[in-house]
């Protein structure tokens, strides 16, 4: 291919392509990182959107004994299948409901001592009026002291600001692009001075612009692919650390997220963008100054 030909401007011995890759490197490392933040806080967001959807939890106070528990929901649950609105409900067992409390009161949770309430989860349809206040008064009068959440009415909020984090996290990498973008302006338009004489030798004996602007663009391709491999090398020790965290965290606190292999595709897909934005950036550049130039 002819852009892969021998430059003619010895563009790699100028000092400000020594410094270029370091540069690239640096705004890749960001990138990586917001990145793959961006797309774990995506997983997150998404599990919690899951849970919201169509569900109530419902509480029955913990009774004086194991077989007053049983009536209990037996009562809770026969009641619910006479409630228009309510398309399913389920019994969540009680090393369910200890292993959800380990992370607050420990290995207390399992213990045989410690009274544990009823917990029914009710699937909902929403486009009825059933609201958690109509049920839990249609429970209360067969089981005082009932409660009932409505996990939309917390887990939205929750939601609507993770999705505004993701939007923080997008609006950083579109001005990691821009910053590299105006980078590679100024080094270019940097080479092109320190080259101008050449240059003008070239147009003298026939050197189109075209052919000019290729030199500089293969240039910045390979001080994209440079530095983009540098800052991937960088970000990798980091995110391996991220994900040693998350997945060491107590289970309950948040919905898992790791790092999975379309994460790290899409980390990995930086070094070739940012390469070819270098390139492209690079040719504009030099095809615009050399029209002033003539």
């Amino acid at each position: 291919m002819t852009l892969f030909r021998q430059s003619n401007l010895a563009l790699e011995k100028d000092d400000t392509n020594r410094f270029l890759p370091w540069l690239i490197a640096f705004m890749v490392l960001l990138a990586a990182l917001s990145v793959a933040g961006l797309l774990m806080l995506h997983q997150i967001s998404s599990a919690f959107e899951h849970g919201i959807q169509d569900t109530m939890t419902i509480q029955i106070p913990a009774g004086e004994n194991s077989r007053a528990d049983e009536t209990h929901v037996r009562k809770a649950l026969a009641a619910l299948k006479k409630v228009d609105g309510i398309l399913a409900s389920k019994r969540i067992a009680a090393a369910e409901i200890s292993d959800l409390l380990k992370p607050w009161l420990g290995e207390t949770a399992g213990s045989d001592g410690l009274p544990l309430p009823q917990i029914i989860d009710v699937e909902v349809d929403r486009s009825s009026d059933l609201t958690a206040e109509k049920l839990a008064d249609l429970l209360a009068p067969i089981l005082p002291g009932t409660s009932v959440d409505d996990h939309s009415v917390w887990l939205t909020s929750l939601v609507d600001t993770l999705r505004s984090t993701e939007l923080i996290a997008s609006s950083i990498v579109l001005l990691i692009t821009l910053a590299t973008i105006g980078t590679v302006i100024f080094t270019t338009r940097t080479g092109m001075g320190i080259h101008r004489r050449t240059i003008e030798v070239l147009h003298f004996v026939g050197a189109q612009d075209e052919f000019i602007a290729r030199q500089f663009a293969l240039r910045a391709f390979i001080v994209g692919l440079q530095g983009g491999i540098v800052g991937i090398l960088l970000a990798a020790p980091i995110l391996y650390l991220l994900d040693f965290v998350l997945k060491n965290l107590e289970d309950g606190l948040l919905p898992k997220a790791s790092l999975d292999v379309s994460i790290w595709v899409s980390v990995g897909t930086i070094i070739p963008i940012i390469a070819l934005i270098a390139m492209a950036t690079a040719r504009s550049t030099v095809l615009k100054t050399l029209k002033k130039m003539v």
